[in-house]
């Protein structure tokens, strides 16, 4: 455990949404875990550093010398992680002798100074890698010595990690290493982990839902919760004298669940979060190679992991599997393949033997050929297509669909000297289609498997007969980010341009009947992206969309998040959740129990075309077999159905609760909304109504506290004599209303949740009389709300000026989200290095603010200050970042430059930066009334510039974005400018530009760039009217800003020729563009 926690809750909530590590700092402890309480191996980080059990340690890659690490930081000395030299990782050989025979686990506890808001991982010789990575630790910049214990599961430790056992990775912030500084490492070994779920995969089946548990704990306390927080049971296990334990879950049914399990390790309490779910075995029919369902997995990425990834997929039913098959990593001679060495062999045999069929990506470069670049010329070509048809032959007959190349039309993927064209790549289709077939005469060829649905891309590729050389047409396409965060599916282009595509493919083929398969598509859970619950319930419409399209295949992207970054969008598509010190195996999110619910109310059944219930707010699609028609349904922005029925009817909702109701003569109302559900049995009718019950609930709800829920029914039609009714939700007691005519209320109380964020509410309207409806269902309801912590606080950097002098403020709000007044205590804070404590009124009224300004010392201006905010004695608060930026008028003699090399951050696209002669420079951002004028003096040791304004990105530019408000505050408009001297001249272009406005060239700005040669400098002088940055004169408020230097130092003709870019700040130079990375600037005068 840290010897430090933020304010900031991190309940049940973090089990099913994320990643949560709760790190143990050792101490001695007693009974059976005595013999691992004492460190089996120490090193102390100083100027002349001493080992007890270890052999050496250092830091770095290239600068292995501890001189130019060593520092002291608050009278300690340690070794400091850095930018310049380039110190990120801390290396740590243990000797042979200190690790015990037959250990499993490796737990490491590092002091450090905790010098930026960031997160660590240790990367470690394991059995399933030689850089295999825990579970990040969270890092809160609080300026102070802590220490964190982080687990190492299946260690091997025989120096495969770069000559070391276990590698300290410290994250870069923005791109840049922050200066975390070590002094201090412990290591201890156990063949047990300190407290962890040790299942494979903590998705069960209901042939085996157990719980598998290990831990150095006497005891464990646990609590069960169901998808939306509200606790189900609790209890207490008691390890056997192997320090194992197990829980039968089999009570709790189908569904996604979550536990929390804590105990006393070694002096410590410890605790933990997991995510489980329970499906049923994998039904007859999912996995053949007919099925409509795949997953795109990365073999070999994974460790230990990816077994237990690999039968959960095929539990839930994916007939499909797709992965590389990368040229480069199998013919490293010329013609001569080895593919058993390669993870696509090994883990295609796993998936064969598990059912599902492997789908191979045939693609990418070799060093051989074409200078290690795409293949294009002849001789590339050609042994691309040896390579392709030594595959086929390879893996035929048992593996025949294979994708050639992947995402050829863009350049994250393709960096051939022939371009992106399809020209360019039907030439690649030439070569492999015939020695692909001759290999293996049932080989599937797919192709063009593009990035997106691009019309003019598919004609051209259409026009030079790329469809007579493939036998299936395949590509990737997303939609999640089209319209914003969680863009709903049916907004994107699985409606908008799929049914089309799919029609022009019948058109081309002939009568060759080319199917279509969707190789990519998915919705991510970072920061910024779909929650995970939002997930789950894209991947079930999507899929429904994309069959109603008339889509052969669909495979989503897919089976397990690719890291641990919650910002980080790749590292966040999957289904299943990476182990962490709770579960050591995967864990699923909601959308691996969705689609495990999905895949078996859909094998053997065949979708209808989507029915007219009376309304364009409702998805319904019937699917029929085995005699019979059930039905999925949705309404994205909700809506209600009125069903009717000749007998029992099953609801089944997205994660398989089953709901089972005989609708009255006129009818059961059943409220819709994003969850898809399935309906079944003998429907009559389903009609869109206006004339629904309703229920209600107030628009957010404290944490763990009960959340009152409104019913309403109006019964001023129902004529003749009345009954009673009953509300029923789970985990209320029932509310009973005597019937009158007109409208009905009642109200219940729903049982309180520690999960923060949406949730989703349910009650049953039940008639409870004594006549013929008695125990009828008249409605099912939902609705949602949103559970919110019992105060909200924010912050806003700013800058106080009178012109003589300046002061930097962090002015914080503190919301009583409760429904009643609250007297939250003293506000502590932490702005830097700096602490204090400001007293709190006594009182906040329900919904009431009160707001502190903190004195937030003398910052280094532009730079980010890392802050912590707790209130009273509550689990609320805030951590962050903030910066000081002053945008001075143009003129003023203070005006501040921003020094790109201090203060920026490298990123690299394909070259290096070798150091500020390479590229480097300084910005100074000034204003007047009409805008804000940019003079950028660029040190770069080459210019290039033969693009257009579209793409001078691709090239030597400088790029620049606003965003209206502070950076962490949502609902804003972000505009990026770019600017570039071109062969062609001097150029302004907006990127993304303010509403009401388009991209292009930047109305009314202008801009001198000058390049002196024998300086080797660039001048920007640029100026943007605020019109054209979306705003209607100088703001007022603070708002927020980034700005990067593209380098180009090699000049490629086409395609993005950018050795990388130097940015300060961030957001802006990789997709998706994401506001929250700019900095905070405010005008000042």
């Amino acid at each position: 455990m840290t010897t430090e926690q933020p304010r900031v809750r991190r309940g049940l909530a973090c089990a099913l949404t994320g990643v949560l590590i709760v790190a143990g700092l050792l101490a001695t402890g007693a009974g059976a875990a005595a013999d691992v309480a004492e460190p089996h191996a120490t090193a102390v980080l100083s100027a002349t550093p001493s080992y007890d059990g270890i052999v050496a340690a250092w830091p770095g890659d290239k600068d292995k010398d501890p001189a130019h690490a060593v520092t002291s930081m608050a009278g300690v000395e340690c070794w400091q992680m850095s930018q310049d030299p380039l110190n990120r990782y801390l290396y740590v050989d243990v000797a042979t002798n200190a690790k015990p025979s037959g250990s499993r686990y490796a737990n490491v506890t590092l002091t450090y100074y905790d010098a930026a808001s960031t997160t660590m991982r240790v990367e470690y010789d394991g059995t399933g890698s030689a850089f295999q990575a825990s579970s990040p630790a969270i890092l809160d910049g609080t300026g102070a010595w802590r220490t964190q214990t982080i687990q190492l599961d299946a260690i091997r430790f025989l120096n495969a990690t770069n000559n070391a056992d276990f590698r300290v990775n410290v994250s870069p912030v923005s791109g840049v290493v922050p200066p975390v500084c070590f002094s201090e490492v412990a290591v201890t070994f156990s063949d047990v982990p300190r407290l962890s779920l040790t299942n494979k995969s903590l998705l069960l089946t209901t042939d085996d839902p157990v719980l598998e548990l290990g831990t150095l704990a006497s005891s464990v306390d646990y609590a069960l919760t169901a998808d939306d927080g509200t606790q189900l049971r609790t209890g207490t296990l008691a390890p056997d004298a192997d320090g194992k334990a197990s829980l039968d879950v089999s009570d709790l049914g189908l569904g996604y669940f979550g536990i929390a399990f804590e105990g006393d390790v070694l002096g410590e309490r410890l605790e933990r979060h997991a995510s489980f779910g329970v499906i049923t075995p994998t039904p007859s029919g999912a996995l053949d190679d007919a099925s409509f369902f795949g997953i795109s997995s990365h073999f070999g990425h994974y460790g230990a992991a990816e077994d237990g990834l690999m039968e959960s997929l095929a539990d839930i039913g994916y007939g499909h599997i797709r992965g590389d098959v990368n040229w480069e990593l199998i013919e490293k001679k010329k013609d001569v393949y080895s593919f058993s060495g390669y993870s696509f062999d090994s883990k295609s045999a796993q998936a064969l033997s598990l059912g599902m069929q492997p789908m191979g990506v045939v693609a990418y470069r070799n060093p051989l050929y074409d200078g290690g670049v795409t293949p294009s010329t002849p001789e590339g070509l050609a042994a691309f297509g040896r390579f392709a048809a030594a595959t086929a032959a390879e893996y035929g007959p048992e593996i025949d669909d294979f994708n050639i190349y992947n995402e050829f039309n863009g350049t994250g993927f393709n960096n051939g000297a022939c371009g992106i064209t399809a020209s360019c790549y039907v030439d690649m289709l030439k070569a492999v289609y015939g020695p692909m077939h001759a290999a293996n005469p049932d080989v599937n060829v797919m192709g063009p498997i593009t990035s997106g649905i691009v019309p003019d891309w598919n004609e051209e590729f259409f026009e030079k007969g790329g469809i007579d050389y493939i036998d299936t047409f395949a590509f990737n396409v997303y939609g999640y980010a089209l319209h914003g965060q969680n863009t709903p599916p049916e907004d994107t282009l699985l409606v908008s341009a799929l049914p089309a595509l799919v029609d022009r493919v019948d058109q081309e083929d002939g009568d060759r009947d080319i199917p279509v398969w969707i190789t990519e598509n998915g919705w991510p859970t970072h920061a910024v992206g779909s929650t995970p619950a939002q997930q789950a319930e894209d991947l079930v419409r999507a899929s429904i969309l994309v069959m109603d399209a008339g889509v052969d295949e669909y495979t989503w992207y897919s089976a397990l998040d690719d890291g641990t970054d919650p910002n980080e969008r790749e590292h966040n598509f999957g289904i299943f959740m990476r182990p962490d010190e709770s579960a050591l195996g995967v864990s699923p999110k909601p959308a691996a129990v969705a689609a495990s619910v999905l895949i078996r109310q859909l094998t053997g059944k065949k979708l209808q075309a989507r029915e007219d219930v009376g309304s364009d707010a409702i998805y319904s699609y019937p699917y029929t077999g085995d005699g019979a028609t059930s039905r999925v349904l949705w309404a994205p922005d909700g809506a209600a159905a009125l069903v009717t029925g000749t007998g029992p009817l099953t609801l089944t909702d997205h994660l398989g609760r089953t709901t089972t109701f005989t609708p009255p003569v006129a009818g059961t109302t059943v409220d819709l909304d994003g969850e898809p559900v399935y309906l079944s049995g003998p429907v009559t009718s389903v009609a869109a109504t206006n004339d629904a019950p309703q229920l209600s609930l107030a628009k957010t709800n404290v944490v763990s506290q009960p959340a009152p829920a409104t019913v309403t029914m109006d019964r001023s039609a129902v004529k003749g004599p009345h009954t009673s009714l009953r509300i029923s939700a789970a985990g209320a007691e029932d509310a009973r209303m005597a019937v009158k005519e007109g409208v009905l209320t009642g109200s219940v109380e729903l049982p309180p949740t520690s999960a923060l964020g949406a949730r989703a509410a349910r009650a049953t309207i039940i008639d409870s009389g004594r006549g013929p409806n008695g125990g009828t269902v008249l409605a099912l309801l939902r609705a949602r709300t949103e559970t919110v912590e019992p105060y909200a606080v924010s912050a806003q950097p700013r800058i106080l000026s009178d012109g003589a002098r300046r002061d930097y403020v962090l002015d914080v709000a503190v919301t009583n989200n409760a429904s009643v007044a609250a007297a939250p205590g003293a506000l502590h804070y932490l702005i830097g290095g700096a602490e204090g404590e400001a007293p709190a009124e006594t009182e906040i009224p329900p919904g009431g603010t009160v707001d502190f300004r903190l004195d937030a010392g003398d910052p280094v201006l532009f730079a980010l200050v890392p802050y912590r905010i707790g209130v009273g004695e509550s689990d609320a608060g805030l951590a962050g970042t903030a910066a000081f930026s002053p945008i001075t008028r143009t003129g003023d003699a203070d005006a501040a430059p921003i020094d790109l090399a201090a203060l920026g951050s490298w990123v690299s696209s394909k070259g290096s930066r070798t150091g500020a002669d390479d590229v480097s420079g300084r910005l100074t951002v000034t204003y007047d009334d009409t805008g804000l004028n940019l003079d950028a003096r660029v040190v770069d040791e080459a210019h290039f510039g033969a693009r257009d304004a579209a793409t001078m990105w691709q090239t030597d530019s400088i790029q620049f974005a606003t965003y209206d408000r502070s950076p962490s505050a949502p609902g804003g408009q972000s505009v990026e400018i770019g600017a570039a001297l071109l062969d062609s001249g001097a150029a302004v272009q907006t990127f993304i530009a303010p509403r009401g406005q388009t991209a292009g060239t930047t109305p009314g700005a202008t801009a001198d760039i000058v390049r002196d040669e024998s300086a080797r400098t660039t001048h920007y002088v640029v100026q943007l009217p605020w019109a054209s940055l979306g705003f209607d004169g100088p703001p007022a408020e603070p708002f927020a800003m980034s700005f990067l230097v593209n380098d180009d130092d090699r000049g490629i003709a086409a395609g993005d020729s950018r050795d990388g870019f130097l940015q300060w700040a961030s957001g802006i130079g990789t997709t998706p563009k994401n506001p929250r990375l700019f900095r905070d600037a405010q005008l000042i005068g």
